[in-house]
């Protein structure tokens, strides 16, 4: 079958095929188009069967914007929310700086390592390299040593969020290699404060998908202003504050513009050891760019690292040692509550079976199971092992079997 030079695909049937693949997926598309007849001059076709003139794969994915494929935050992003931050609440705001606090959140998933094609520009995503067809005929044969420490294994967003909450979007990448350290997600946190930081005058002049520090060249810092912690007599009268995020930036103020700035406050992470890592190191390096950002951990994964280390350990509270083992022991055997224990929260949750349920945190933390708790009779006087059943009644020569002595401990008695 001869094919058609020329022909473009109406923009109506391409968007319709797009609609069909996103609800029923590829199959149904290539289910509608048939097998086809390449060996046959004269094709028929119609609705009664299949062989409907449909577009390919690679007419649909063409139209597909190309995806953002480094890390750093993305421009056109950032310039959108911070023409949404215009509406919020401001820490500075008078004719020459509108100074918009806001909240960083960083979190990251872990992938399955391996590389997607990009059809509108013919390289291969999943790789801190550039891998396009040049870089095939230079490395037929990579290293498997050189696609091990390329590929990245983790994707990871950064979100912004005004202080009021009225404007979030999401601004930059995070992608993450195998040997990703503290140092390194300390690296990507400045960086990304010192761009968001920028105005927005400097930021809209970047014509690039990705925005890296060095493009940024928004100034009106002083270092007498901020060794002094006060304005210095060469800025008197032209700045209020000593700090470079205060101020508006050199071009506005020369352009007689308003300079629309955004100060980062804060930014959450979780407990991981490479974030725990940036965030101690945050916390002690309060200078330059980072001098009015706070790190702490993100509210979910706290929740759940409280949670798992209560189903797995003795924690100390308010002079108590508690666990979920308690609420399991009156949940079975406390005849006061046991029903209601039971109707409140389930076994599994107490067990903590499931590590990624968040459902389980809401039934341990449930106000019915602390009522129940609250007017149980046994709850004062539990008595539980620290050790299970497994773990010590065994017969193994010198493991103690049975509770030999009592002794007064500091929040309890220990039987051993």
């Amino acid at each position: 079958m001869e094919s058609v030079v020329g022909f473009e695909w109406p923009i109506e049937i391409v968007e319709l095929s797009e609609s069909i693949e996103a609800h029923g997926g590829e199959r149904v598309c290539n289910l509608i188009r048939g097998v086809g007849n390449s060996d046959t001059k004269d094709v028929q076709c119609g609705w009664d069967k299949i062989n409907i003139p449909f577009p390919s794969k690679s007419t649909r994915h063409r139209r597909k914007p190309s995806p953002v494929k480094e890390n750093g935050i993305i421009t056109d992003n950032l310039v959108n929310f911070m023409h949404l931050a215009s509406a919020a609440n401001h820490l500075i705001d008078n004719p020459a700086l509108q100074l918009t606090p806001v909240i960083l959140s960083r979190d990251a998933m872990a992938i399955k390592p391996s590389g997607d094609l990009d059809l509108s520009s013919d390289t291969l995503i999943g790789f801190k390299t550039p891998v396009d067809i040049n870089f095939v005929k230079e490395n037929p044969y990579p290293e498997p040593k050189f696609i091990k420490e390329n590929l990245y294994t983790e994707a990871g967003a950064i979100i912004a969020m005004t202080a009021d909450k009225t404007a979030s979007l999401h601004i930059a990448n995070d992608f993450l290699l195998p040997k990703t350290t503290g140092e390194d997600v300390y690296q990507t946190v400045t960086d990304t404060v010192k761009v968001a930081q920028a105005c927005l005058s400097c930021i809209s002049s970047i014509q690039d998908d990705t925005i890296s520090p060095d493009q940024v060249n928004c100034s009106c810092s002083c270092k007498d202003c901020e060794d002094g912690d006060s304005v210095c007599e060469q800025c008197d009268g032209k700045y209020d504050h000593p700090y470079s995020q205060l101020r508006p930036c050199a071009r506005c103020l020369s352009n007689g513009l308003q300079c629309q700035k955004l100060i980062v406050i804060g930014i959450s992470m979780d407990c991981e050891s490479n974030n725990s890592a940036a965030m101690k190191r945050l916390d002690s390096d309060q200078t330059g760019d980072i001098k009015f950002t706070r790190s702490f951990p993100d509210a979910v994964h706290a929740g759940k690292k409280l949670y798992r280390a209560s189903a797995n350990w003795w924690l100390l509270l308010d002079g108590y040692r508690v666990n979920n083992s308690i609420i399991r022991c009156l949940r079975q055997f406390d005849d006061s509550v046991c029903h209601q224990l039971r109707v409140a929260v389930s076994d599994s949750s107490l067990r903590n079976r499931d590590r990624m349920d968040f459902g389980a945190i809401i039934e341990c933390t449930n106000p019915k199971v602390a009522s129940c708790i609250q007017s149980s009779r046994c709850a004062p006087s539990v008595t539980m092992t620290l050790f299970p059943d497994p773990f010590w009644k065994t017969k193994t020569s010198g493991t103690i079997t049975t509770a030999q002595d009592m002794c007064l401990g500091i929040y309890c008695y220990l039987f051993i």
